[in-house]
């Protein structure tokens, strides 16, 4: 599931529900019981509500970051406020994603997009960021980057920076997870917008557009979708950051969400077990996979490749994957990153090869960062919950 926040909803279709449970009376009681809205708990989303109400520079700085895309939602910062006229990003071992990104590639650029959001939000303040990256060293290329300094921010002074156009769009941006408008082309200005920001950072972009070349991807990205749901350790992974219904989402908002009355539903009455590992050839997967279907849909898939992959490139392929986000927000395009063909456990080697062949990155190093499929969402959806800044602050 990974960078995308997906929610994996490994239960039967609403239909066969109702159906097994005698035309849905016990799904009418649970319902009281549970209640059955699925709009996320307030609590839960009230950090994209008022980031601006901070008076404090650096409190407004990062209650802007905090609202950065990141893997599974585990929101792996800590931010130490205890020098003036600094911050040190350090990255929360607590939080880290061992089996699915064994060497914490993404978890880096999860934090790469904070750090962007941070640099937008301080120049909305007038005020420059420096980016001191890896000020206590870099960590090991195979080594989780657990308690690492990501890096030290300072502040400039002010007047020092003008404000990005791109600020407004922080709160704005979510990563669309429903369907998209298959018959509808992207701006061509808002591609030339991504290969720009790629080139920017040091990385090459691309758009796989038409049936010729999605197909092949869309192949790719279900095989891969289907290896992560059937290996046990990285299913089980997700599976101990779902969070089900409003309550549990309340008090754990980071995660992977599960609010839909039918599986709150399931879940009371103990037919949605999210620790049961689905199996090859089993109904449990059929569900599984079922809930992939709609996210091989869209005008097509945005690519973000780059010539090494060193700790500095990945958290620069997060800097550039979150500004192309708030670009396709500005032009009213929607964005939904797919990451489980670029995972380096041992058993998503073969989709991780055929995705860069697909997408012709032959050289030596060349490494594919970032996948999404963009285009227009025929249903919208909220924010995913964050935990609110105090939670991360040493002060």
């Amino acid at each position: 599931m990974k960078f995308s926040e997906v929610v994996t909803e490994a239960v039967p279709s609403r239909r066969a529900f109702i159906r097994l449970l005698g035309g849905g009376t016990v799904l009418a009681a649970t319902c009281t019981l549970t209640g059955c809205s699925g709009q996320l708990p307030e609590a839960a989303v009230e950090p994209w509500r008022s980031p601006d109400r901070e008076t404090d520079t650096r409190r407004f700085i990062l209650a802007h970051a905090l609202l950065a895309p990141n893997p599974h939602n585990r929101q792996p910062w800590i931010a130490d406020l205890r020098e003036a006229g600094r911050i040190h990003l350090t990255c929360d071992g607590e939080r880290l994603l061992p089996e699915t990104d064994p060497f914490g590639r993404q978890i880096l650029i999860g934090c790469g997009a904070f750090l962007e959001l941070a640099v937008i939000a301080a120049a909305q303040r007038s005020l420059s960021l420096k980016v001191e990256l890896f000020p206590e060293g870099t960590p090991a290329d195979q080594a989780l980057p657990k308690g690492s300094r990501v890096a030290t921010l300072v502040l400039g002074e002010p007047g020092s920076a003008p404000a990005d156009p791109l600020f407004a769009q922080i709160v704005r941006r979510h990563s669309g997870k429903t369907a998209y408008a298959i018959d509808r082309a992207l701006p061509e200005a808002l591609v030339r917008s991504w290969g720009e920001t790629a080139t920017r950072f040091g990385l090459r972009s691309g758009v796989a557009a038409g049936a010729a070349a999605m197909d092949p991807i869309r192949r790719i990205t279900r095989e891969a979708y289907e290896i992560e749901a059937t290996t046990a350790r990285t299913w089980l992974e997700s599976a101990r950051l779902m969070r089900i219904g409003p309550g549990d989402i309340a008090a754990n908002p980071d995660g992977i969400s599960l609010n839909s009355p039918l599986v709150r539903a399931l879940h009371t009455v103990g037919l949605f077990d999210p620790m049961e590992v689905p199996a090859r050839g089993s109904k449990a997967l059929e569900r599984v996979m079922e809930r992939w279907v709609p996210f091989e849909t869209g005008s097509g898939f945005l690519w973000l490749a780059s010539p090494d992959n060193t700790r500095r490139t990945q958290v620069a392929s997060g800097r550039a994957y979150v500004r192309t986000h708030l670009l396709a927000t500005a032009a009213g395009v929607d964005m939904h990153p797919l990451s489980q063909a670029l995972q380096e456990f041992p058993e998503m080697r073969g989709p991780r090869e055929a995705l860069h062949q697909t997408l012709g990155l032959g050289s030596v190093g060349e490494t594919l960062q970032m996948l999404s499929r963009v285009g227009f969402a025929t249903e919208l959806r909220g924010p995913s919950p964050r935990r609110n800044l105090e939670s991360l602050l040493r002060t």
